[in-house]
């Protein structure tokens, strides 16, 4: 589905739009913790929405929707990948501190009827925020079902913290929707909880750790936050992490985005690390030892034959 609107042709949203209708890219929103992911696969039927104020993707297994905010700003980096001999990259989706902030609910709440849907026939259903205390982001569940509406409202008013046994348990057998929403958009995941022991399905999917909640890592300018990030598509992995022969093309792709909208601090580190800007007096001492490590395993991977 297409509307007729036409919006900004600002770089940040043509950037947007290029990625949400790439079947490489993926996108997360939500914190350290508690965080939704969306992606979709080739051959998967999507509809995609555009209107002044919002782009919209929606699958039988997910749905997004990222704000068009006229202070929305994007910040690429790269980073060293945990799991592999690679590194990351990313577009940081940001709003000033001052817009990024929504109101905190420390217990399991009530919110409603989601009138925020993205589908439209999810409207009437009910959303429960599970009170996980941030500003920057909620992690909700939703449902149509009356006897899991029951339930769940028996939770409200308490803290996830101290429903870690019952909770949990309820929620796996139920499979409700979940729904992180910031200031930025939402994401919403329509596929099964895995059971315990069970593994995560690919395409949109939750991650909901307590334990990490507010390990975060501050890596945009000040005065700026962020929580709804894109993965546009790597030269050496898919979306799912799959290891592939290096696509340089990829490469040269992300690195035209890193000048356009690339953190500066992480560019001039990069530069310094290239050896084409001279010494890295100039760069910022954390910058630049990544991308010392980065430009040194992609240089190895770009010279492989």
């Amino acid at each position: 589905m297409q509307s007729g609107v036409t919006i900004s042709r600002k770089p940040e949203i043509d950037l947007i739009r290029r990625y949400l209708h790439s079947t490489e890219s993926s996108w997360s929103n939500g914190i350290s913790g508690a965080i939704a992911e969306f992606m979709y696969d080739k051959g998967e039927s999507v509809d995609f929405e555009e209107s002044a104020t919002a782009l919209h993707a929606v699958t039988d297994r997910g749905a997004i929707a990222v704000n068009l905010a006229h202070e929305l700003a994007c910040f690429a980096y790269e980073d060293i990948a945990h799991c592999t001999r690679s590194w990351t990259q990313t577009i940081a989706l940001a709003l000033p501190e001052p817009l990024s902030r929504l109101p905190a609910n420390h217990v399991i709440t009530a919110l409603g009827a989601d009138t925020g849907a993205i589908r439209s026939r999810d409207r009437h259903k009910q959303l429960f925020d599970l009170g996980l205390g941030s500003d920057l982001a909620r992690f909700c569940v939703r449902t149509g079902d009356s006897d899991l509406e029951k339930e769940l409202t028996s939770f409200c008013g308490k803290a996830l913290s101290d429903q870690q046994h019952a909770l949990p348990g309820l929620l796996q057998q139920s499979s409700p929707e979940r729904i992180v929403v910031s200031a930025l958009g939402r994401i919403e995941v329509y596929t099964p909880i895995p059971q315990k022991g069970g593994h995560t399905e690919t395409g949109p999917h939750t991650h909901l750790l307590p334990g990490l909640l507010g390990k975060d890592k501050t890596v945009l300018p000040p005065g700026y936050s962020t929580v709804m990030h894109v993965y546009p598509p790597h030269p050496l992995h898919d979306k799912y992490g799959v290891e592939k022969p290096c696509d340089p093309a990829q490469y040269h792709v992300f690195k035209d985005v890193l000048k356009k909208v690339g953190i500066e601090d992480y560019l001039k580190a990069k530069a310094a690390a290239e050896g084409t800007s001279g010494t890295p007096a100039g760069a910022d001492s954390r910058w630049y030892d990544i991308a010392r490590r980065i430009v040194k395993i992609q240089q190895a991977e770009l010279r492989k034959p």
